[in-house]
């Protein structure tokens, strides 16, 4: 935004020098970022924060000089008048868009150039000088903030304005010369035959006031700010006037604005009004309830003690409506252009950036120092972090918002998602409901950059209607690892996944034992290589391998991906363990295997629990270890069946060596159990 200092000082005389005033309002919270010298006058280039529509106008910034410095202010007087009784022919389809609408017929205008005063003002400001009617409206835009377009009206088909949504493929040529095709998103100003303005953007090219122009049609308007912002930015097309629509114009300026514009057009052009429409569709709603606040509260706030004389004085210079008691209480209705201002702690902030910022005394708040425990799930997730990098994985971190399409190449469709409104990038359309697509478009980079030997995890959010969840989502493909003892280089599976990811579990507080993985089929896994991961006895996950037409639609040329995601929320929210040394045992312990023939249905998991279950009880021996060593289908054994065998390691809960008696009738224990209730045959 910028101001002429010579057209300030035709409201209010500042007094101080360019610089004072510049510190002055920037001290007031309107940055002056620069001044410079344009055309013997002195600019200021200042930054208005978007809450503050009102100081996008040279009125506006006098008000705001003249509170600053307590002087006085001398704003245009307008000419009151009886306008005619015939009507312009105005038509608002769309009345949500635009709330208020005031067209206003001057015929017999003569079109010429504009007063020396008017283009030097506007030169100064950077805007090209055309002929008088135009120039009237952008003078009266800088001066008033309100945006007004002027029209030809024997070029306007029928004699009529509506206000009315694009059509689709709708086009029209801008007065910047440039064609532009539309859409049922723009609002358009239209005659009865086609869109002949881009509303509260730029007008139409058909239709601008040229030096033949006999008949003008002037508007003033009040439209949908969201509506004009959308439409700027999806033509690419930025105005004087947009700029303004898009913060929001004072819903009174619509009309003092229009009339301020027709005093200096009949002084500069002539004519004479012959029509006038003001449509109001909706009033826009002033603020419901007065502010109360009182004098010991602001002076409280701002740490410093003033009047409550000054206070009134400070808030009536900016046009606020004050009624004060006798206790020093204010009620306070802020103006019509100051829709920012809904709370006390809004009025504390305009009394005391009026005053001055500087000027306000200094202290230093008073400090106390307490203990901030940390948060427990930050170090779950950190030691999460740990783990999987200590097993050679490489965390990453991936956008939370992914493609619609992405989900659907993953076999995932069918998980509802959150949509985002307002996308920033076709490519970031939903809130991602799984780790996978997230994953495997960094599967895909590194593939296709000849990293083919993978292990990748990330610990982040995914989202469902219902909730947002802390999941961990881990990834592997390519060759195990390097080691010296293997000689011949194998892939990763099913059990490398699993094995790491139990370890993690195991590590943050979740017994091996309470961690199960049940046989389940998913779309985006391969039939027969997937399960769901229950946490003592909750579904909290899913790991298996990709399928191979997943794979396919990502292009990926790796036929081994494996991918599991784990709920993580209950995990982090436990509590932490505390660990205890256990001395090791100086006594051996004593190994017996176990062969078992086994039903399709009985799982190695239901044999472990089974095992452990009944060895906990016992109270010679301890079992130290339980391994799955191998799993047998073939000729030996019946079809139905297949053939487990397991390795337990007893040790003596006593400080002494078992004996072997003490062993078989444990290892018999366990058999018998096992017999009895799975149903397995030994072997």
């Amino acid at each position: 935004m910028k101001i002429s200092l010579k057209w300030l000082k035709d409201y209010v005389s500042p007094g101080i020098s360019p610089e004072k005033l510049a510190y002055r309002l920037t001290m007031a919270g309107l940055e002056v970022e620069k001044i410079f010298s344009a055309g013997g006058d002195t600019v200021f280039e200042l930054e208005i924060t978007p809450n503050r529509p009102d100081c996008l106008s040279m009125l506006g910034m006098a008000r705001e000089t003249a509170a600053i410095l307590k002087k006085l202010r001398k704003f245009p007087a307008i000419k009151k008048r009886v306008w005619p009784k015939q009507k312009c022919s105005i038509e608002i389809d769309d009345k949500k868009a635009c709330s208020r609408y005031i067209g206003t017929l001057i015929e017999g205008v003569s079109i010429k150039k504009a007063q020396e005063k008017v283009i030097k003002y506007l030169t100064i400001l950077g805007m090209r000088p055309i002929n008088n009617v135009v120039d009237i409206t952008n003078f009266c835009l800088m001066e008033t903030g309100q945006p007004l377009h002027a029209f030809d009206y024997d070029k306007l088909a029928g004699g009529k304005i509506i206000v009315r949504r694009a059509r689709k493929g709708e086009k029209i040529t801008t007065i910047d010369d440039a064609e532009r095709e539309l859409d049922p998103s723009i609002l358009v100003i239209a005659d009865q035959k086609r869109a002949v303005a881009i509303a509260g953007v730029m007008g139409g090219k058909d239709t601008e006031v040229t030096e033949r122009t006999k008949n003008i049609l002037l508007e003033s308007a009040y439209f949908d700010p969201i509506l004009i912002r959308r439409a700027s930015r999806k033509l690419g097309l930025s105005s004087d006037s947009s700029y303004r629509f898009e913060r929001g114009v004072d819903y009174k300026t619509v009309e003092a604005g229009a009339a301020r514009a027709i005093d200096l057009i009949l002084q500069s052009a002539q004519g004479k009004i012959t029509k006038r429409s003001d449509v109001i569709v909706a009033k826009k709603k002033a603020h419901q309830e007065r502010i109360t606040i009182s004098k010991d509260t602001i002076n409280k706030r701002i740490g410093a003690v003033f009047s409550a004389a000054r206070y009134r004085d400070i808030l009536k210079r900016l046009d606020f409506s004050v009624t004060s008691s006798k206790t020093g209480t204010f009620k306070i209705a802020p103006p019509s252009f100051r829709e920012d201002i809904k709370a006390d702690e809004d009025i504390v902030e305009e009394v005391a950036r009026i005053i001055g910022y500087d000027n306000l005394p200094l202290s230093f708040p008073q400090v106390k120092a307490s203990a901030i425990l940390p948060d427990p799930k930050r170090i779950a997730r950190r030691k999460t972090r740990d783990l999987l990098l200590a097993q050679g994985f490489n965390e990453v971190i991936t956008y939370t918002m992914i493609s619609r399409k992405d989900l659907k190449r993953s076999n995932q469709e069918d998980i509802q998602s959150v949509e985002i409104f307002n996308p920033l990038t076709q490519d970031q359309d939903i809130m991602r409901p799984s780790m996978l697509p997230s994953l495997l478009t960094i599967v895909l980079s590194n593939v296709n950059r000849g990293q083919k030997n993978i292990r990748f995890f990330e610990t982040g959010k995914i989202y469902t209607k219902k909730e947002e969840k802390d999941v961990l989502g881990i990834i592997i493909t390519g060759v195990r690892g390097n080691d010296w003892r293997q000689t011949k280089k194998e892939d990763e599976d099913y059990y490398d996944l699993k094995g790491s990811l139990e370890q993690v579990l195991d590590r943050l507080g979740v017994q091996k034992t309470k961690v199960q993985f049940k046989s389940d089929q998913k779309k985006f896994f391969t039939v027969g290589q997937s399960a769901s991961v229950f946490i003592e006895g909750k579904k909290a996950g899913v790991i298996g391998k990709v399928e191979d037409n997943v794979l396919d639609r990502w292009d990926i040329k790796q036929k081994n991906v494996l991918f599991a995601q784990v709920d993580m929320d209950d995990v982090y929210a436990r509590k932490k363990q505390q660990l205890k040394y256990k001395p090791v045992s100086e006594f051996p312990s004593v190994s017996r295997d176990i062969s078992l023939a086994v039903q399709p249905h009985v799982t190695a998991h239901d044999i472990e629990r089974a095992i452990r279950a009944t060895v906990e009880y016992d109270k010679q021996v301890i079992l130290t270890e339980l391994k799955f060593i191998e799993k047998y289908e073939g000729e030996k054994i019946s079809k139905k069946q297949r053939g487990l065998i397991f390795s337990l390691r007893y040790q003596s809960r006593l400080a002494r060596t078992l004996r072997d008696e003490e062993v078989t009738e444990a290892h018999e224990k366990v058999c018998d159990v096992l017999v009895k209730e799975l149903g397995v045959i030994r072997r």
